[in-house]
């Protein structure tokens, strides 16, 4: 029988194997171990207070609603914490739902933008809605914005706001209680009677209404009598009218006298004087 010449540099296969063996079982551990510590450094940095919100900031000049804002979103935010989410992670925090927060609790806010900042501040835009008029019922009164809007009865603002509307449900707070084309026509009617000479618009009473439309209305005026109006009346057209009327026929002292005014045809002014 013949020997087997086996070179001096040769290595047997199973060397070869259990080298590849243990190169092979010590990568996946690596990867696990380093997947855990990033894991691990995920959920610090989110649930640790390092990266919670610092500051809120409200954008507003009204410096009383502004600290309210702040406050009500502060509490908004925290209720919002859970054991699993933490709200107060400035990268985290549920923007869409403060806004819708903030619009439902402060009917005077048009519009909100929140932004955030590296520096963890939360920075509130806020648009405020413009007052148009103050609407009744009894002795309940709510503020009317310029897009139809009952924005409440903030106390500071109801006494400075003229005219008064009543004839209209007050609704709750943040609903629409007329329509774009009713506020438009009100908004028009406020601006250009009381741009006549003699004239100023105290309240507006809604005289008929259908289908939760108006349909007539009488304005009156400081000065005692009250003008006859309905929502086809050409506001401006119909107000030119009257200032012709008042420079060629009533002087300011037969004015004080005047009951009414009928504007609701158009090219005619009517009016009849106190009995």
């Amino acid at each position: 029988m013949k020997n087997v010449y086996i070179p001096k540099s040769y290595k047997k296969p199973s060397e070869r194997v259990k080298k590849s063996r243990v190169k092979r079982t010590g990568i996946p551990f690596l990867s696990i171990f380093i997947s855990i510590v990033v894991i691990i450094g995920i959920g610090y940095s989110l649930y640790s207070p390092i990266l919670n919100i610092s500051s809120i900031t409200v954008e507003v000049e009204d410096e009383i609603l502004q600290k309210e804002i702040v406050s009500r979103s502060e509490d908004f935010i925290n209720s919002q914490n859970s054991f699993i989410y933490n709200n107060n992670n400035i990268f985290l925090t549920r923007i869409d739902l403060l806004e819708q927060y903030i619009l439902k609790e402060f009917p005077q806010v048009k519009t909100v933008t929140i932004t955030r900042t590296l520096n963890r501040t939360m920075n509130i835009g806020i648009l405020l809605r413009t007052p148009l008029a103050k609407i009744c019922e009894g002795e309940i009164c709510n503020i009317l914005s310029e897009d139809g809007i009952n924005m409440g009865n903030d106390v500071t603002l109801l006494a400075s706001i003229q005219p008064e509307i009543r004839g209209i449900s007050l609704g709750n707070r943040g609903e629409a209680v007329v329509s774009d084309r009713e506020v438009r026509w009100l908004k028009t009617l406020i601006a250009e009677y009381n741009a006549l000479e003699g004239v100023r618009v105290n309240s507006i009473q809604v005289q008929q209404k259908a289908e939760n439309r108006i349909i007539d209305v009488h304005v009156y005026t400081e000065q005692g009598y009250y003008i006859m109006l309905d929502l086809d009346t050409d506001i401006m057209y119909q107000a030119r009218a009257l200032n012709k009327v008042f420079i060629s026929q009533l002087s300011l002292e037969q004015r004080s006298r005047l009951e009414y005014i009928d504007l609701r045809i158009k090219d005619r002014v009517y009016y009849k004087f106190k009995e």
